[in-house]
């Protein structure tokens, strides 16, 4: 049984390696599954029994990106705030380690996957009282400037070190065009 549930994450990760590959080059809905388990080395029969959808490769893909941050951030002591540098700085790190997938579901189109994915590791790790409107929207809009921060900084061709990205964030300078 062991043996099984072993090659059987390797046809997992072969799968998913491939379909990356293939989603950098072209649009998903112009991959095959014909092509992508050609691609990944495994039968149609091994794709079906693990995926119904591209998407869904995708999506399990992301599941297990924030189930490992997750584990990761337990061993560190998950802080009791969302906010502070050694946190967000951890964010980038894996941001950075899964560049390439996370840049390949932004050109697909599918970055909500990202966003999606922020979102609810911060309600599910911070907001445990589910009485607290404050905390669920100050969270939701934490997760979406982190996603947003990403986006640019991906677009502006990651220039700046993740050390950098989690000072600002951290400590934001807010002031108006008046201001100045």
């Amino acid at each position: 049984m062991k043996r099984k549930n072993q090659s059987n994450i390797l046809a997992r990760e072969y799968i998913t390696t491939a379909l990356i590959k293939l989603a950098n080059e072209k649009p998903l809905s112009s991959i095959s599954i014909s092509e992508l388990t050609q691609k990944a080395g495994v039968s149609r029969m091994t794709y079906y029994r693990n995926y119904s959808s591209k998407e869904e490769i995708l999506e399990t893909y992301m599941n297990e990106i924030v189930a490992a941050y997750r584990v990761d951030l337990e061993k560190m002591g998950t802080p009791k705030t969302y906010g502070n540098y050694e946190n967000i700085l951890h964010c980038f790190r894996y941001f950075k380690k899964y560049q390439s997938f996370l840049n390949c579901i932004i050109k697909i189109g599918m970055s909500k996957l990202l966003l999606d994915a922020l979102t609810s590791y911060l309600l599910e790790t911070y907001h445990k009282d589910s009485t607290d409107t404050a905390l669920y929207y100050s969270l939701q809009a934490y997760a979406g400037a982190l996603f947003n921060i990403y986006m640019a900084w991906t677009a502006n061709g990651c220039k700046e070190s993740i050390e950098e990205l989690a000072s600002i964030i951290q400590s934001p300078t807010l002031t108006s065009g008046a201001d100045k």
